[in-house]
């Protein structure tokens, strides 16, 4: 996405409100850099979405509002994650390499269960199982619901479990 111009009203709204939003994000993530990239997120949200300004403070609310909801996740996130890992540390930290062959043979499975699936579908897996973006996210680029996503990626663990069973 290329910068708007510089009399695009969400430049002028990133020039007159950016700091506050960027003190806000600040006080929840507690991280400068992950809170330059809520507001930069902020931002582009407001471009995606083709946010009318109406008013200042109308518009600091969305603003505010946006960013907030962006930190709560990424504060879900990222807490999910360091229980995840405590959970299963010990179990991770003692699974051995897999093998070249074995590598292969999972990439060869992942390629037929994709040949398999409908291109949707697909899509879908490819951007959530393998490169583990969140079904969120994933709606979002696929213009699709989180529910939509979460059936996808079902069917498509489903079809590589039949796959693998037919492998065995």
């Amino acid at each position: 996405m290329s910068k708007p111009p510089a009399n695009h009203p969400i430049a002028t709204l990133y020039d007159e409100l950016g700091a506050f939003v960027l003190r806000r994000s600040m006080q929840m993530m507690h991280d400068p850099h992950a809170a330059m990239d809520v507001t930069q997120w902020t931002f582009l949200k407001a471009l995606e979405t083709d946010f009318r300004v109406r008013s200042r403070p109308e518009a600091l609310a969305w603003l505010y509002r946006t960013a907030t909801q962006r930190c709560l996740h990424l504060l879900r996130a990222r807490s999910t994650h360091r229980r995840l890992h405590h959970e299963h540390r010990d179990a991770l930290m003692g699974l051995p390499s897999p093998s070249p062959e074995s590598t292969a043979a999972d990439r060869e499975l992942v390629h037929r269960a994709l040949a398999k699936v409908d291109e949707r579908t697909g899509e879908i897996a490819l951007l959530t199982w393998a490169q583990g973006m969140s079904n969120e996210r994933a709606a979002e680029l696929c213009g699709v619901s989180v529910r939509t996503v979460g059936r996808a990626r079902a069917t498509f663990e489903a079809c590589l479990r039949t796959l693998a069973a037919e492998a065995s």
